[in-house]
């Protein structure tokens, strides 16, 4: 049996998997040890090592290779303005707002209860509304 390295460490099972699955279909055989301790145990993650992606030694340059790609390919969608599947652009509110920081139209108006809103109004005077983006985290 060939000797197995760690190629990355996850805190998530999901995100582990995602990446496995990517380096299976380009045939690259891999485990990950302690997934389940973590998925069950998730609290004590740090103290057991975190979940440990890990192909052969003779693997190495290879999933290395593919990793790259991956990320770069997170890098582009997460860059991407406004980046959205044909299916996802039927569900928004066409009442949402631009978000002023990347385009995207993932919005929505952020909900303050009425009492901290009739406050804020007689301390500050009438301010606009708030509101949040989901595809880069900015509110506005």
């Amino acid at each position: 049996m060939a000797k197995l390295i760690t190629l990355r460490t996850f805190d998530n099972y999901v995100h582990a998997h995602i990446v496995k699955s990517r380096l299976e279909a380009e045939g690259l055989a891999c485990v990950l040890q302690n997934e389940h301790t973590i998925a069950m145990q998730w609290h004590i993650a740090e103290a057991n090592g975190l979940i440990r992606l890990q192909v052969a030694e003779c693997d190495k340059a290879m999933a290395e290779h593919v990793l790259e790609v991956i990320e770069q390919e997170a890098l582009a969608v997460q860059s991407t303005i406004g980046f959205w599947d044909e299916e996802d652009i039927d569900q928004l509110d066409p009442n949402n707002r631009i978000c002023i920081h990347c385009g995207s139209k993932n919005t929505r108006k952020e909900d303050y209860s009425k009492r901290p809103a009739m406050l804020r109004w007689l301390l500050q005077g009438f301010t606009s509304d708030k509101w949040h983006c989901f595809h880069c985290g900015a509110d506005f």
